[in-house]
């Protein structure tokens, strides 16, 4: 998975975000349609929400399976 700068005019496609996407997420071994374009502000709070969902799981001694699942 990669994060970089988007070169592309695109709205954020996080929920009812209406901001200029400025990030690219692109995830490994997938097709060119499968980038998710992020304002800042969403790339900052996704980042929050899943670091906190790691910190939790890591607590919890679980593991996270390839579908984002607990084990």
């Amino acid at each position: 998975m990669e994060i970089m700068t988007t070169k592309y005019k695109q709205k954020c496609e996080l929920g009812a975000c209406r901001n200029t996407a400025a990030y690219t997420v692109r995830f490994d071994r997938a097709g060119i349609r499968s980038r998710l374009h992020l304002c800042g502000k969403c790339l900052k709070e996704l980042s929050r929400v899943t670091a906190a969902a790691v910190e939790q799981v890591e607590k919890e001694g679980t593991c996270i399976t390839t579908n984002g699942l607990p084990n």
